[in-house]
């Protein structure tokens, strides 16, 4: 029931907790967030956004109570907190925070990860065959 296993292998996720989406941190937390979209596109990035009266999945999507609560049950993030958590294409917790964090923090972990630095290179070796 838990529909981040549904991105396993191709999308990193990235879940806020809050008890509203009027929390202070949660605020900053989404502007911060705001200035890096190019980023998270390049990180095949894509956003859960868990409250205590609803949930919202990617595109701002809204999802059951049911799949949130097996979100919060998978990843042991508790209802009315302000929580960070980034989990990797291979399904498993990167980062878990109560407090804010920077893109800047979020890309430089997913950069330094086997799976993005593979990503890169191919990347980075495709466009080098594109130009020529």
């Amino acid at each position: 029931m838990n529909p981040i296993e549904s991105h396993k292998w191709e999308k990193r996720v990235l879940i806020f907790s809050s008890s509203s989406p009027t929390n202070v941190g949660y605020k900053r937390q989404e502007q911060m967030l705001s200035k890096g979209k190019k980023g998270m596109k390049e990180r095949d990035l894509i956003i859960y956004k868990l409250y205590d009266e609803h949930w919202l999945g990617p595109k701002n999507k809204k999802i059951s109570k049911k799949e949130a609560d097996a979100i919060r049950k998978a990843y042991d993030i508790p209802e009315g907190t302000f929580t960070v958590t980034l989990i990797g294409k291979d399904g498993t917790i990167k980062l878990q925070k109560d407090d804010i964090v920077s893109p800047r923090e979020i890309f430089g972990l997913i950069d330094s990860m086997p799976m993005r630095k593979q990503e890169m290179n191919s990347n980075h070796s495709t466009d080098k065959k594109g130009k020529l």
